[in-house]
């Protein structure tokens, strides 16, 4: 008995599908586990000054200077909107920022995909945070953004107080609180 042809052709679009899907997949991992060079640690030295930088905002947008130790508090938060966990911080730090949580703290998102990548991601486009790229990748180098999404905390003195990679509710509050020179009595709970 013959396997008619619609069971074949949807038996290969499914098998494309799959193996579209793999690579996307892979892609996604490739990023997450992504080592800096000489093996560092993601995000700069806690303790350390940050870096001041050129970014363009997106989607099309004047190019400023960000300088951190300003006088005000900055979460920089490095995300891509090709990344499932970059968009979980995205809607974290939105969240944070709706409920007044960060008073006086400027949310910065940097992102490196080309700007029509936004279109891609509803968590980018819903987004009122302000979305920016580097002008030169090069000034961003010792933050250590090595995969993506990576939360760098610095306080008005430009003073990195918390970095590392976050992208849950309990991580973006963590880092927060670590701004903010609050102590935290376990990871999922801080009082902000």
């Amino acid at each position: 008995m013959r396997i008619p042809v619609y069971l074949e052709v949807g038996q290969w679009a499914l098998l494309l599908g799959l193996g579209c899907l793999v690579v996307v997949m892979y892609r996604q991992l490739g990023r997450l586990l992504r080592q800096p060079e000489h093996g560092a640690a993601l995000g700069p030295v806690i303790g350390s000054k940050a870096d001041p930088f050129r970014y363009e905002r997106m989607p099309a947008g004047p190019v400023e200077q960000v300088t951190p130790g300003d006088g005000q508090a900055i979460l920089l938060a490095f995300v891509d909107p090709t990344c499932p966990a970059c968009e979980k911080l995205v809607n974290s730090l939105g969240e944070l920022r709706s409920a007044d949580r960060l008073p006086g703290t400027r949310i910065l998102l940097l992102m490196s995909d080309p700007p029509a990548y936004l279109r891609v991601s509803a968590a980018f486009q819903a987004t009122s945070l302000e979305i920016g790229r580097p002008v030169n990748p090069q000034e961003l180098t010792r933050y250590r953004a090595g995969a993506t999404p990576l939360l760098v905390a610095a306080d008005g003195a430009g003073v990195v107080r918390a970095a590392g990679v976050a992208s849950s509710p309990g991580e973006v509050r963590a880092m927060a609180a670590a701004l903010h020179g609050l102590r935290m009595s376990s990871e999922s709970e801080v009082a902000l």
